[in-house]
């Protein structure tokens, strides 16, 4: 009998998926990890099309990825993916990226919303999540996604950019790996370098839509963690808030 409680998919890293280094660019696991979820919840009745009978969507509010290694041009991964149950008001599903050899090269967790597409409004998910085919799976990461602490006064400025129609996805508002994407392209191409990204947080706080003007701002807590944030300039509104930690290889 198939275990519809988890649901996993293969993906092989393609040259356009892989950065200048030949390992897999983050926003690209970030699509599959969206990708994935989406396919899962289409196959047990809770999916986009589903949702939408009752003007009702789900919303990515909080992620958190762990890089152990990162994966390689040509290399095939599979990731599994599970929902871990509610969490006050969010659905809760976890991931796990395994190599060739069945070893985990990253975690991942995410809180998602119901929301009310006429109002805009969260709802409270156990009407949805009920459905949802919940096994026995042990939560990847031990402590629970919180709200990020804002960025002080100090924090700097560092790009603005308008958004463009390709930044749009099929609900219309700014796709979720664009935010970080372009958090990720703020930074110097020399930190990168010398301290890839291990591990990122992010909450989504507010929807960006087609012409917004945004603002990116970074703050260095130190030498190995960096908050940015997203905010448009057009509305005045905080969209995205992150926090990143490197990995300082050369240490």
């Amino acid at each position: 009998m198939t275990d519809l409680s988890k649901h996993s998919q293969e993906f092989t890293i393609g040259s356009f998926d892989s950065d200048w280094h030949g390992n897999a660019k983050l926003t690209s696991i970030c699509n599959y990890l969206q990708e994935i979820a989406g396919n899962h919840v289409d196959k047990v009745g809770q999916g986009l099309h589903d949702l939408s009978q009752n003007n009702h969507a789900w919303v990515l509010s909080r992620m958190r990825i762990k890089i152990i290694r990162p994966a390689k041009w040509k290399e095939t991964i599979r990731i599994e993916t599970f929902p871990t149950g509610i969490k006050g008001l969010f659905g809760a599903r976890d991931f796990r990226i395994f190599d060739k050899d069945d070893q985990i090269i990253a975690l991942a967790s995410s809180y998602w919303l119901v929301v009310d597409l006429k109002t805009h409004r969260p709802l409270r998910p156990h009407d949805t999540v009920k459905h949802m085919p919940i096994g026995h799976h042990t939560e990847v990461f031990n402590e629970e996604l919180e709200k990020l602490t804002p960025l002080t006064q100090e924090a700097e400025l560092i790009e603005e950019i308008k958004i463009h129609y390709s930044d749009i996805d099929i609900n219309r508002h700014v796709n979720n790996v664009k935010y970080l994407k372009w958090m990720i392209d703020a930074f110097p191409h020399e930190i990168l370098t010398e301290k890839p990204i291990s591990e990122i947080e992010l909450n989504f706080l507010h929807e960006l839509k087609l012409g917004e003007q945004i603002q990116i701002y970074q703050e260095l807590s130190d030498e190995n963690h960096m908050n940015c944030k997203i905010t448009s300039k057009t509305t005045g509104k905080e969209n995205c808030r992150a926090r990143i930690i490197f990995n300082n290889i050369n240490s």
